[in-house]
């Protein structure tokens, strides 16, 4: 038996030296924390593409996660409360869950947010092991990859290389402006985030190795936003060969279909009072950030959120359009989404799907604007997800919310992926929580606790959730060595193709054919239409 060590890891990067932590008690696992992988992204080099970090002298202490990028707490610490509500919790328990959840100390935030974390058990340089690289989620507005619920050993102690990124986000990570796009040398701006990324990813090509990874064998996986950026790093240009598979967890970006419009950030500035109409870029850059996070709340931006977009260069297309002509990465992908998705997103959306969201409360004029919208289609819409039904029609918009915006991305993208001859694996994700009174269903990011073992306090397992924390650790960890789910002890999961075979990811594991066939066959006939596919 090999003693624990009590030398700290150690690591040599391309910039330096890399002192980093064991995180269970010595000789097992390695975590470096807080590595930078871009120069910080402030004054002068706001809203610029990410630039290559500088080397340092002596050894850098890697034992602290760096800051999350700039965001408000109402994001994604909201969407935990949504979680905590959910799950059936008697009513002290609940008081105490969430009382746990605001006496948590708030995070680190900064602009210098670019870092990136590294855990491994392969530090003593044996064969190299596959890389998986998580994204995180949040819409594109909030999260950190330093995030507690993706910082375990599970994955690093099933032999792959772990790395978790940060990325700029919100105003900081998605605004365009014509100063902006004056100076940049594709004449767009806009992607910063998606741009950080890609500057991620080669960082990992060039020192994953250090850390016992094998760079020629690397996996991008998200959830939400995180797994809408695997969908965009597959159709930029920019990330082309710094992947080799990919695994997308409830987020296909083909349901956005914005381009880059900087004429909304010079709006959205003037409209603020932050800045003249016409400003130049070192004034827009001389903002203050808190002021930058208040004007999204007071003074939101005219299309939404700011968000990824085709801009002709870092996304040459739409991620839409480019699934439709085959220009994304030809690379295996696993993807899938949860049965209940709708559920906890549906108070930000309030309707069956974004275009109709927050329409009239009074049901006959929501069916009124729904039949506008969906034309030939909506009837049979409306008699499949029961969206008339007098009583029911919040919760029948809610599972349409869901398919809209997950189900029907993910079996598009796994169609056009095996008719071009690639693999793809599909998944639905069925466990709901344990507590009888359980309002959340399979709902949006359940899960991350499954492929990360990561079930803490705040959600502690249920009977029979071991057995699915297994599999899923192990079907994502198979993939990202060989490309294929499965392997011994696990249930047979069949490639995507014609006969519409998911797996279904619950207390039972099983193949299943037609996973909500009917509705996605209809959602689909309309993101054809949107597409112009």
């Amino acid at each position: 038996m090999t003693e624990p060590s009590t030398t700290a890891p150690t690591a040599r990067v391309a910039q330096g030296a890399l002192r980093g932590r064991w995180t269970d008690g010595g000789g097992g696992i390695a975590l470096f924390a807080g590595v930078p992988f871009a120069e910080p992204p402030v004054g002068d080099l706001r809203w610029k593409p990410p630039q290559a970090p500088k080397s340092w002298s002596g050894v850098r202490e890697a034992v602290d996660f760096g800051p999350q990028c700039p965001q408000h707490d109402d994001g994604e610490g909201g969407y935990f409360q949504s979680m905590v509500r959910g799950q059936g919790f008697e009513d002290a328990t609940l008081e105490e869950k969430l009382a746990q959840l605001r006496a948590a100390p708030a995070p680190t935030m900064s602009e210098d947010c670019l870092y990136l974390n590294v855990r491994t058990s392969n530090l003593a340089a044996g064969a190299p092991a596959p890389v998986m690289v998580w994204i995180h989620g949040g819409a594109h507005q909030n999260g950190s990859g330093s995030a507690e619920w993706y910082q375990t050993d599970a994955l690093a102690r099933r032999g792959v290389v772990l790395v978790t990124v940060n990325y700029r986000l919100n105003v900081f990570g998605y605004f365009a402006h014509p100063a902006l796009s004056a100076e940049s040398p594709w004449g767009a701006s806009g992607n910063y985030g998606l741009q950080d990324l890609v500057a991620a990813l080669a960082w990992v090509r060039d020192n994953i190795a250090a850390f016992g990874g094998d760079p020629a064998n690397v996996t991008i996986f998200g959830e939400s936003a995180g797994g809408q950026s695997v969908s965009e790093l597959m159709a930029s240009p920019l990330a082309r060969g710094l992947f080799h598979k990919a695994i997308l967890q409830s987020g296909v970006y083909s349901y956005d279909h914005r381009r880059i419009d900087d004429s909304v950030g010079d709006a959205f500035l003037a409209g603020a009072g932050l800045a003249p109409a016409g400003a130049d870029a070192a004034t827009l850059r001389a903002i203050e950030a808190g002021a930058l996070l208040k004007a999204l709340l007071t003074h939101p931006p005219r299309t939404g959120d700011f968000m990824p977009g085709a801009d002709g260069h870092v996304l040459p297309t739409t991620v839409a359009r480019a699934i439709v002509e085959g220009t994304i990465a030809p690379v295996p992908i696993l993807l899938g989404y949860n049965a209940d998705e709708g559920t906890l997103l549906y108070p930000f959306i309030l309707g069956p799907t974004i275009p109709l969201a927050n329409p009239s409360k009074d049901l006959a004029a929501r069916l009124a604007a729904f039949r506008a919208y969906y034309g030939d289609d909506a009837q049979a819409l409306i008699d499949l997800y029961g969206l008339d039904h007098p009583d029911h029609w919040v919760r029948s918009e809610m599972d349409m919310l869901g398919d809209d915006l997950f189900g029907v991305h993910a079996r598009h993208l796994a169609k056009r992926h095996t008719a071009a001859g690639r693999k793809a694996w599909l998944y639905f994700f069925t466990r709901t929580p344990p507590g009888e009174n359980a309002t959340a269903g399979a709902y949006h990011a359940a899960e991350i606790p499954f492929v990360f073992d990561s079930h803490g306090p705040m959600f502690a397992p249920a009977s029979g959730d071991a057995a699915l924390t297994d599999a899923m650790g192990a079907y994502w960890t198979n993939f990202a060595r060989s490309g294929d789910p499965n392997g011994p002890g696990l249930p047979a999961w069949p490639a995507y193709g014609p006969s519409d075979t998911w797996q279904v990811l619950g207390p039972e594991i099983m193949s299943l054919g037609g996973v909500r066939a009917s509705k996605l066959d209809l959602l689909e006939r309309r993101l054809a239409v949107t597409i112009g596919a």
